[in-house]
């Protein structure tokens, strides 16, 4: 039996609502997963078969936390269908025979078959063998996704690099034939076939319009056009249509997300519209700061939202604290010893969370604290940042130094920077930087290009007897100023703000080299610490495919087949982000992953919460990230900043850099309404 008594007034409205489409507003900790369960209940108490009501969440995590809530609500096993837009729309393009056999491409798969078709394109050959391609294609993919979820082609070709934005739709065309010809499906494929199919069958249509009499849609901030598209066919024979958002949280537009689809459901629909005002999650001096942020956008639902009646009893010592820092490094000797100190008192460390902008700088601090001993815990699935082409570049110079000759590695950097050195005269030398030195002042007697390039080579040679006598920090710092590693990638990284990133990771590998008194204990720590990121890496895959297999799999994304598996590639974190958690844990000398600090990306943060959040980091061009252009770049980054800020309960900490005199850095323009306050 439902219990409207221990509900506010605006849960209570919400969950007891009668008149048709409702868009439920819900700020940070205000209960969503609470109605949306309670709604349920209500629907069924009331009459309505539960094989007809329809729950879709974003991620799959998510789904089976919000199955297993309302399975305790409800006391057993009721046939509600709860699944995720993917999963979902996949059921209806199998039962609908669309699909045969085809497989459903990850992201390997997918950058698996684009490769190929740009190599034919590259014009510039050290790009068709270096990792710029496999990053180029990355940033191809994402924007492949993000026009098959608006169908907007020419905002898709934007955001592709610069170079490949003229053949951007050609490019599309072939990569699309090359799936087919595969036989397998892109997973963003399953949306755009899915709203064919029902807006071209019409006796479909209405079929799978009877099977679901009402459908609830959780974080509806995050869905896209053609999600919505679909959403709005499904839903045409009844427009019952409980779709829970916060137009304030809407952080995916990378992907094709709108927040403007929640105003155009409220103007489209006729919806009635209900705000859970209270925030039963943060502290009132959190709830104050993060409002004062986010009120800063232009294009919001305003919302006057406040702490619970117990919450607002509570002391009123300083719970928002900014913190400012010379350098980077500054920053984490800061946070290795704020963390430290809240182990030392018997505090669950997954009680804190340090987050991020970005995964790699994430990676930085999480390096540090291993090499210090610190346990940590992250939660979402990252690539190993000494695998980046920078590190290993770095890596290939210092090895080669030290004696330890590979011809891969010459390879790897002989022109890197450009010394005009061919690869087949590589091959035809014999492979030493002697041999090659050698090949090039005989063929140079009658060709001044390879005189110039045996005169490069020289240099190179120098260059390795002096790099070969430095400590590792020193080292970075040679390579990337006298041998002029850095002046290289200036010209290759394309755009000012790749070159800016590339830069970031220079400045992390120089203070992290300098900790260590060689390159022999350097490179144990990197392999160490590769070893724990895959062991982890693999616990957590099983985790996952443990958890599908289970029986709550039916009721969920399981009960739509095959597409729940799908999903994993989708959204980083989850709603149900603490069900998720496959772990990456950091030091051999955890006792138990309770004990690490949580670090994670504000991504992944997502439907997360903590008693203590530290944000790093904030300062223009990290947070917000890059090169904003437009208005709504920017609204959506203090959308992202508003997100961090609300993961806390108890405490709060900013950080940012002022960076030194020769290389000044500006505090983000979020932290602006809270520095007046100072």
């Amino acid at each position: 039996m439902i219990d409207l008594e221990h509900m506010n007034h605006a849960q209570r409205r919400a969950v007891t609502w009668t008149g048709g489409p409702l868009l439920v507003l819900a700020g940070p900790g205000s209960g969503k997963t609470f109605t949306i369960t309670n709604r349920i209940l209500f629907l069924m108490e009331r009459g309505t078969p539960p094989e007809q009501i329809l729950v879709i969440t974003f991620t799959r995590e998510a789904a089976m936390s919000m199955q297993r809530r309302f399975r305790e609500l409800s006391g057993g096993f009721r046939p509600v269908c709860f699944g995720t837009f993917h999963s979902i729309f996949y059921q209806i393009l199998k039962n609908s025979g669309v699909l045969n056999n085809h497989k459903i491409l990850n992201s390997s798969e997918r950058k698996k078959i684009l490769l190929p078709i740009l190599k034919r394109f590259c014009t510039d050959s050290e790009k068709r063998t270096g990792e710029a391609l496999g990053e180029d294609a990355m940033t191809l993919l994402s924007a492949f996704s993000y026009y098959k979820n608006t169908l907007r082609m020419e905002e898709a070709a934007e955001m592709a690099p610069e170079e490949w934005r003229p053949q951007f739709g050609t490019i599309l065309q072939r990569y699309e034939k090359a799936v087919r010809d595969d036989g397998g499906l892109d997973f963003d494929d399953m949306l755009c076939r899915c709203r064919e199919l029902l807006a071209g069958n019409e006796k479909l249509l209405r079929s799978w319009q009877a099977r679901f009499r009402h459908i609830l849609i959780d974080e509806f901030q995050d869905i896209n056009p053609v999600q919505y598209e679909v959403v709005k066919l499904l839903s045409g024979g009844c427009g019952n249509v409980f779709a829970v958002g916060d137009d304030d949280q809407a952080i995916y537009g990378f992907r094709g997300s709108e927040p403007e689809c929640l105003r155009r459901f409220e103007r489209e629909y006729g919806a009635e519209k209900v705000l859970l005002d209270i925030n039963y999650r943060s502290h009132p001096q959190i709830i104050r700061a993060s409002l004062a942020v986010v009120a800063e956008n232009g294009d919001r639902f305003s919302k006057q939202l406040r702490p619970s009646p117990k919450r607002e009893a509570e002391e009123q010592e300083k719970r928002v604290k900014l913190a400012a820092f010379s350098e980077k490094g500054e920053q984490y000797d800061y946070l290795a010893e704020r963390l430290r100190r809240f182990l030392a008192v018997g505090k669950d460390g997954e009680k804190c969370a340090v987050l991020f902008r970005t995964n790699a700088r994430m990676q930085e601090l999480a390096v540090r604290l291993r090499t210090e001993g610190i346990p940590f815990v992250m939660k979402e699935k990252v690539p190993n940042v000494y695998e980046h082409f920078i590190v290993r570049d770095i890596m290939a110079y210092i090895l080669l130094a030290s004696g330890q000759w590979d011809r891969g590695l010459l390879l790897r950097i002989v022109n890197r920077p450009s010394r005009y050195v061919s690869r087949e005269a590589i091959g035809s030398s014999g492979g030493s930087l002697k041999d090659l030195i050698s090949f090039y002042e005989t063929w140079g007697r009658t060709d001044t290009g390879a005189r110039a390039a045996a005169e490069k080579l020289r240099g190179f040679d120098r260059q390795l007897k002096a790099l070969g006598k430095l400590p590792p920090g020193l080292a970075v710092s040679y390579i990337r100023r006298a041998v002029g590693y850095e002046a290289y990638l200036r010209q290759t990284a394309g755009n000012a703000l790749r070159f800016a990133e590339w830069l970031e990771v220079l400045d992390w590998l120089r203070e992290d080299a300098g900790r260590f008194p060689d390159i022999e204990k350097w490179q144990e720590a990197q392999e160490a610490y590769g070893r724990e990121l895959k062991q982890n890496g693999d616990v957590k895959r099983a985790e996952v495919a443990g958890r599908s297999s289970g029986a709550g799999g039916t009721e969920s994304a399981g009960r739509s087949g095959g597409a729940g598996g799908a999903e994993g590639a989708g959204r980083s974190g989850s709603a149900g982000g603490a069900e998720s958690a496959g772990r990456n844990v950091g030091t051999g000398e955890m006792e138990s992953a309770a004990a690490g600090i949580s670090l994670m990306t504000v991504h992944g943060s997502k439907g997360l919460e903590f008693d203590t959040v530290i944000v790093a980091d904030c300062n223009e061009s990290i947070f917000p990230h890059g090169s904003l252009q437009t208005k709504e770049q920017v609204e959506e980054e203090r959308r992202i900043f508003y997100v961090a800020m609300t993961r806390a309960k108890e405490n709060l900490e900013l950080l940012y850099l002022t960076g030194t005199k020769e290389r000044p850095r500006l505090p983000s323009r979020f932290l602006d309404p809270l520095l007046k306050e100072i």
